[in-house]
């Protein structure tokens, strides 16, 4: 069973330690990226001031505000047109139109830190503490694959974890973690939507491959 308070589930987000790729002999010894120059911007493009990010969303997703009473966030985005929808209303499952999410945070390195975590371990450790917030009950948490990545010439750790909850009503969920060595403060990224959705995966994985610094 997950179940864990909300307070204690931010804190794990938020509050995991910072580690660069050295920490972490598995991952790629090649020193990450310095930040670049600012970009023109790309048609599309949302533009993270806080994570200092960029990414193109396809079409059909939308740039959705933070949420300003946990924080947890920098920029959101989703298959839910914010304008057709109550935002504060969770969508209706439709399999036609299966809801995928993107989330970018920053990892909290000065308030929030208990111990230095190699990426592997961070991402795991974002990872289940969103599937907290997901999805807080009974459920079967499996990885299905964690691994060294590079990400806009950064090194990276990308870790996908599937969800399969007790409740036979609710579809299984699969939750795509990448947590990214920007060199000063890492940031993470968050992605889910149901495991048998193809489509929106591959469009997520298009979000991944537009991220510059």
């Amino acid at each position: 069973m997950r179940r864990a308070a909300l307070a204690v589930t931010v804190a794990a987000l938020i509050g995991v330690g910072a580690c660069g790729p050295g920490d972490d002999k598995d991952a790629k010894a090649e020193p990450s990226a310095t930040p670049s120059t600012t970009h023109p911007a790309r048609p599309g493009e949302i533009r993270d001031q806080k994570a200092h990010v960029s990414y193109v969303l396809p079409q059909g997703w939308y740039a959705k505000p933070p949420d300003t009473v946990v924080g947890l966030y920098s920029s959101v985005a989703s298959t839910v047109d914010p304008k057709t929808v109550n935002p504060t209303a969770k969508p209706t499952a439709d399999p036609n139109n299966p809801l995928g999410t993107f989330m970018v945070g920053v990892v909290d390195t000065e308030v929030f830190v208990a111990k230095s975590r190699s990426m592997p371990e961070m991402a795991e450790t974002v990872g289940r503490a969103q599937l907290e917030l997901i999805y807080p009950a009974k459920a079967q948490d499996t990885v299905r694959s964690s691994e060294a990545a590079r990400l806009d010439g950064r090194n990276a750790w990308l870790m996908d974890i599937e969800c399969t909850p007790e409740d036979k009503n609710v579809p299984p969920f699969r939750l795509r973690v990448t947590v990214i060595d920007t060199g000063t403060v890492p940031i993470y990224m968050l992605s889910s939507a149901p495991s048998s959705a193809g489509e929106r995966f591959r469009e997520i994985e298009s979000i991944e491959r537009s991220v510059r610094f």
